[in-house]
């Protein structure tokens, strides 16, 4: 069965959303330099960056523009 391999959320507001994702779950939320884009970290990583947890995902957050789709974005691995 193929997973879900991360998540990204746009906001409105992607200060308040950062404050609310940050308190509620926890979650470390690094912004990119140069990027509208903030890398969210839900579990910690490996030296590349992926999920040291079997079974979490990690996902970014970013203001919700023409170009952003309105809501969350799943992706799935694949072949």
């Amino acid at each position: 069965m193929r997973k879900v391999v991360h998540f990204e959320i746009p906001a409105d507001d992607v200060a308040r959303a950062k404050g609310f994702y940050g308190s509620i779950f926890g979650w470390q939320l690094d912004e990119v330099p140069g990027l509208d884009y903030t890398i969210v970290r839900t579990v910690d990583v490996d030296e590349r960056q992926m999920p040291t947890e079997a079974g979490a995902i990690n996902g970014g957050l970013m203001s919700r523009t023409p170009n952003v789709p309105s809501s969350p974005v799943l992706t799935i691995d694949v072949e």
